[in-house]
């Protein structure tokens, strides 16, 4: 898989891409596209062009937000996961 481009933009280079896994190529699955758009399964960050130019400035916030949000979802998981196994 290709390189993360949100993380790259942070200067954390050489770090795959999340793919299906991530926060933001879901958010492509939301969004109001017509269809036979080709970019519907991917990186919104890349469809909207968050990573260069003006817009380059966000990077770091998006990279934190992503971060905070698979963050709650992973302990979502494992506390389900520690329930399940514990009855």
């Amino acid at each position: 898989m290709d390189e993360c481009g949100l993380r790259a933009a942070n200067e954390l280079h050489g770090v795959e891409c999340d793919g299906a896994r991530c926060t933001y190529w879901r958010l492509v699955d939301h969004l109001d596209l017509p269809a036979g758009d080709e970019d519907r399964s991917g990186c919104a960050i890349q469809h909207f062009g968050l990573l260069h130019g003006e817009k380059a400035g966000v990077a770091k916030w998006l990279l934190s937000v992503k971060e905070r949000i698979e963050g709650v979802e992973g302990t979502a998981v494992a506390s389900s996961e520690r329930r399940g196994t514990a009855g």
